[in-house]
C-alpha cells in the first residue's frame, strides 16, 4: 500500500460525476466503481477477495502478465480470468476478450485489476467506455490519465494505442450491438 500512495495521482479537485466513483474495500487498493456490473482496482489481497464476494461479484479479470490470483481467489466461489495484457504492446484481442467477459450479464458484477490498478485497467476501461457506454476517446483517456488511478506517464503509448483503435471493429468482434446512452 506504502508503494501505491507514492506514486499515486491526487484526485481532481473538480472530479466529473460521471467518471470512476472511489469504494472503500479492505484488501482491494485504487478500488473504482465504474457501473453497477463493472469495478476497477490494484491487485486484491486474499481478504480482498473474501470482500469482493462479499460485495456481490461475481468475476475477476487479471491483467496481469506474470502473476495468477489462483491463491488469492482461494476458495472464494469467484470466477477466474486471466489475461495477460502487456502494456508496453496492448493487443486487440485482449479488449474483445474483456469486453466479451464484462458485458455477459451472468459473469457480472466484475472487478478488472492489473498490478496497481492504472495503466493496463486503465486502457481496457477506457475501451469500455467508448465501446459500451458511448463516451468519446478524447473524455476516456482523460479519465484514465487524470482519474487520480495512478497512471504512469511511462505508459504514453497506451492512450496512443486508444486513440488508434478502430472502436467499431471492436464493438463487432465483441457482440456489442447499440450504446444505452451517450455519455461524456
Amino acid at each position: 500500500m506504502l508503494t501505491w500512495v507514492a506514486w499515486a495521482d491526487p484526485l481532481p479537485a473538480n472530479r466529473p460525476k460521471t467518471w470512476a466513483q472511489p469504494v472503500k474495500l479492505e484488501g482491494v487498493p485504487n478500488l473504482y466503481r465504474i457501473s453497477d456490473e463493472l469495478y476497477r482496482g490494484d491487485q486484491p489481497s486474499p481478504q480482498g477477495m473474501q470482500n469482493l464476494k462479499k460485495l456481490g461479484l461475481k468475476t475477476i479479470i487479471n491483467l496481469r502478465s506474470f502473476h495468477s490470483d489462483r491463491d488469492e481467489i482461494g476458495g472464494t466461489g469467484l470466477a477466474n480470468e486471466h489475461i495477460y495484457m502487456k502494456p508496453w504492446h496492448p493487443e486487440k484481442d485482449d479488449v474483445v476478450r474483456f469486453l466479451k467477459i464484462v458485458t455477459d450479464p451472468k459473469r457480472a458484477p466484475v472487478l478488472v485489476h492489473c498490478q496497481h490498478g492504472a495503466d493496463r485497467t486503465g486502457t481496457v476501461i477506457a475501451v469500455y467506455r467508448i465501446a459500451v457506454q458511448g463516451w468519446s476517446k478524447a473524455e476516456a483517456i482523460r479519465e484514465m490519465t487524470q482519474g487520480g488511478f495512478g497512471f504512469h506517464q511511462t505508459w504514453s503509448n497506451l492512450p496512443r494505442w486508444i486513440r488508434k483503435l478502430n472502436i467499431d471493429d471492436i464493438k463487432r468482434q465483441a457482440g456489442i450491438q447499440s450504446l444505452p446512452e451517450k455519455a461524456p
